[in-house]
């Protein structure tokens, strides 16, 4: 290559700093398969490894994530919104011990104590990380599953 085209030295020495050597141990680097000088491919062992071997069991890293639809966060955020100022609008006219009609959900919220505006926007915070990993196939339910989380978090 041309000087322009090649990494300068520096780089390159950062390059093969970084550099890992396989373990035949490490999940992401198995089967290995080490070849010195003038060894022959193994042939055998490549092609038993990619044709005949079980497939490993899949784990949460290489699971295909559900589709879920490209307004799915902002929906989930609007539903979770809206119970939060269901509960703060009702909290004055109730009692505790009290259950609040949740719109858009099935489930109602128990009144066990007021839940100031902060401490429901930490809840929601939470709830909103927890879908994002974990989304629902039905954003319709969201309401209903925030309700829930609600009942079972607040004490």
């Amino acid at each position: 290559r041309t000087e322009d085209q090649r990494y300068t030295d520096t780089l390159f020495d950062e390059l093969v700093m970084r550099f890992e050597e396989p373990e035949s141990r490490n999940r992401w680097d198995s089967p290995l398969f080490s070849l010195l000088g003038e060894d022959a491919l193994p042939f055998d062992e490549i092609s038993e490894a990619l044709f005949e071997r079980k497939a490993r069991r899949p784990n949460q890293s290489t699971q295909a994530q559900p589709v879920s639809s490209a307004t799915f966060l902002h929906d989930v955020d609007r539903s979770t919104q809206d119970v939060n100022m269901a509960i703060l609008k009702a909290q004055p006219g109730c009692a505790i011990g009290q259950t609040i009609a949740i719109p858009a959900s099935t489930e109602k919220f128990r009144s066990v104590r007021q839940l100031p505006m902060a401490e429901l926007r930490r809840l929601r915070n939470q709830f909103l990380s927890y879908t994002r990993l974990h989304p629902v196939e039905d954003a319709a339910q969201t309401a209903t599953l925030y309700v829930q989380y609600l009942n079972n978090t607040v004490t």
